[in-house]
């Protein structure tokens, strides 16, 4: 009963606010410096929220399995496991504490920091006509257009998003699954364990592997946290969602 509490809470904080959008309106790019980071910053809270919402219903699923028998085959909870194991690519489908170290949520100081590196505050060709916020790559031609200063030889191309939503669900995924992210999951395990907000300016330290200049882009996500004071956004969110986990 609790969990269909908690997962009816969950939906009350999205409320009717999902949507679906393309690119930024043409205002935008008309905006004052200050005024375009105060857009951008209010322009992604929302979404963030949203697919953090839907992340922490996954693992508030996943926790109501913790002191429950094995769920049947023929039941909706080893359907819908199922369908996490593949999604988060978990090798043992009742390996419940890996589910729980992938299904988490993102810190919104460190997304909106990484949103604004990767497209350029919204400026960049892919953000514009890919609606590709964080810089994905794919190999498919069908969801792939072709960056103008590849290399010659490189087959990559720049993932093509139908909206903004599908790009920042998808660098979320990213970061909860793939291997490259691994101490940023560790790390931000080791804050759950101590009942304290997810911290994205101390998690952004992880996100060496995020791009090419290591180090150097750690210290780029880390002065726009601190600048922007985007700190404020985790401490936010962590008021909404604290009694939940």
């Amino acid at each position: 009963m609790k969990f269909f509490i908690k997962i009816l809470f969950l939906s009350s904080l999205v409320g009717g606010s999902a949507f679906a959008s393309i690119g930024f309106p043409d205002k935008y790019y008309k905006m004052s410096s200050k005024k375009a980071k105060e857009f951008f910053f209010n322009y992604f809270e929302k979404r963030i929220e949203i697919e953090n919402i839907k992340i922490l219903a996954d693992r508030l699923f996943v926790k109501s399995l913790l002191n429950s028998p094995l769920p049947k085959k023929d039941s909706l909870e080893y359907k819908k496991l199922e369908l996490l194991q593949k999604k988060y690519k978990v090798q043992n489908m009742f390996d419940y504490s890996k589910f729980l170290r992938r299904i988490d949520i993102i810190p919104p100081s460190m997304a909106l920091a990484q949103a604004a590196t990767e497209s350029g505050w919204g400026k960049s060709r892919f953000f514009k006509k890919a609606n590709n916020i964080f810089g994905h790559w794919t190999y498919n031609p069908k969801i792939g257009m072709v960056p103008l200063e590849r290399k010659e030889g490189a087959k990559h191309l720049v993932r093509v998003f139908s909206t903004l939503e599908d790009s920042i669900a998808a660098y979320m995924l990213n970061l909860n699954r793939t291997p490259a992210y691994k101490k940023f999951r560790d790390l931000r395990e080791k804050m759950r364990s101590t009942k304290i907000f997810i911290n994205g300016l101390v998690l952004s330290a992880t996100m060496t592997k995020y791009s090419g200049i290591g180090h150097d882009y750690v210290k780029i996500l880390q002065s726009i946290i601190r600048k922007s004071q985007l700190i404020n956004y985790d401490i936010k969110f962590y008021e909404k969602i604290k009694n939940l986990d």
